[in-house]
């Protein structure tokens, strides 16, 4: 974990509400790995006062990429950065995807869950690992993608504009009984009602899966305790120790198994 002081190189719009943004970070985009994120220091004056945790989205030579939904004051800030604006980030931070081998990986992302997901997926790409991406968004203006089942990218909408219609769950049902393969893992994340859903979905089949949560952080390395993610025990809840029942996002995660959560 350093703290770097990055240039933005490029910054703009990528889909209705979605944007995205290249910076020089040459000490971070050394290190960063799929999962991953930097804790930005959005201003140097009072407000925002606390920094805004975002996935890092790709990586290339001394660059990371960030995909980010406009949704507050801090993200509506970042919207109006242009090339040669200096950014204080904190990073990299969490723990990230871990990827086995002789398992199908599926990648799951919805919402501001796709950047993570979207650097899965080059990762993989890049590493001649067979996947496949599954997209859900409410309507096609959110999508960046074409929808490519053949190529295995496969988009939902939930009003049916474009790819299948329906949740992301949905697609996920779809794209499994396709799928040959008898070994596979899911990689999710996205808002917290698709999250809900996917590891409901995915305990329920009893398939393995990773989640990457996205909770409101503080400092970003367990020093605020605020991202806080209930695990799920069997242990008498009078009982156990906080540790034993919470793990916190920053540094546990923020990537965690669907069976350990509660």
């Amino acid at each position: 974990m350093v703290i770097e002081e990055a240039k933005v190189r490029s910054n703009g719009r990528l889909a209705q509400g979605i944007y995205t943004m290249e910076l020089t970070a040459p000490v971070i985009a050394s290190s960063v790995q799929p999962g991953q994120f930097v804790n930005t220091l959005i201003s140097e004056g009072w407000f925002p006062l606390l920094r805004r945790p975002m996935s890092v989205a790709s990586r290339s030579d001394d660059r990371i990429g960030l995909i980010y939904k406009v949704v507050g004051a801090g993200t509506q800030a970042m919207a109006s950065w242009t090339p040669g604006q200096q950014v204080n980030l904190l990073g990299p931070l969490g723990n990230g995807w871990t990827v086995d081998e002789g398992t199908f990986p599926v990648l799951v992302g919805g919402g501001v869950g796709i950047a993570p997901i979207s650097f899965l997926h080059e990762e993989l790409k890049d590493h001649g690992i067979e996947h496949h991406l599954l997209m859900g968004a409410r309507d096609g203006s959110e999508h960046y993608l074409q929808h490519a089942p053949e190529e295995n990218i496969t988009l939902t909408t939930d009003n049916g504009t474009v790819g299948i219609k329906g949740t992301a769950i949905d697609g996920l049902k779809v794209v499994l009984n396709l799928l040959s393969s008898n070994s596979v893992t899911i990689f999710g994340c996205g808002p917290p009602p698709m999250l809900v859903a996917l590891k409901l979905f995915v305990n329920d089949q009893g398939l393995p899966c990773q989640l990457a949560t996205e909770e409101i952080m503080g400092c970003g390395f367990g020093i605020c305790q605020g991202c806080s993610v209930e695990l799920k025990t069997d242990v008498d809840h009078h009982q156990p120790s906080y540790r034993q029942r919470f793990k916190l996002a920053c540094i546990d995660g923020p990537v965690f198994w669907a069976h350990e959560l509660a």
